[in-house]
């Protein structure tokens, strides 16, 4: 990209990728290669100004699984280094334009930010965990089995097809009955 300040590069990396969903909405949409470049996009913004305690920057979420329906929303799993305070990437992050949503949870078990070029309109969630951490294997163990197994993605596919009609916590919940068994 021809652009050297990193915000910018971020925003580049998203525009036109087929990307963003109003905050509280579902729709499952079907799978684009856009996706897989605006990651690389935005992999390239993150990685090139990030702090030391970035140990890792993976495409995590449906997004990051060829063939697979999803919400237009990347999802991106930052792993820091163990015992890194959560927040330490605070100030990098909204620098970048990254709104902090909310620290981890015991539903959750990340620090988590969005990015969005319009108000209300999500096009990345940012995970941000311990790498390596239950949490951290949890997402790329269940990204690695989803691009493995054809029979488990068109499955989880049509679940959330089916589940698309329902408000975005349930849509959550409803999902996690397939999700865990093959984390």
């Amino acid at each position: 990209m021809s652009h050297s300040d990193p915000a910018r590069r971020l925003a580049d990396a998203l525009t036109s990728a087929c990307l963003g969903l109003r905050r509280g909405v579902v729709a499952v949409v079907p799978a684009s290669d856009a996706w897989a470049r605006a990651f690389r996009g935005v992999h390239e913004a993150l990685a090139s100004t990030a702090p030391s305690e970035v140990l890792a920057i993976e495409h995590i979420g449906s997004t990051s699984v060829p063939g697979l329906e999803a919400k237009p929303i990347l999802d991106i799993a930052i792993g820091v280094r163990p015992g890194t305070p959560s927040d330490a990437l605070d100030g990098w992050l909204s620098g970048l334009g990254m709104l902090l949503r909310g620290d981890a949870t015991d539903v959750r078990r990340d620090r988590m930010y969005g990015y969005e070029l319009e108000p209300m309109i999500r096009l990345v969630n940012v995970h941000v965990l311990e790498y390596q951490s239950r949490g951290w294997q949890d997402y790329i163990g269940f990204r690695d089995h989803l691009r493995a197994d054809p029979v488990d993605r068109e499955a989880y596919g049509a679940l959330k097809r089916r589940l698309a009609d329902r408000d975005r916590l349930a849509y959550i919940r409803d999902k996690e009955s397939f999700i865990l068994p093959r984390r």
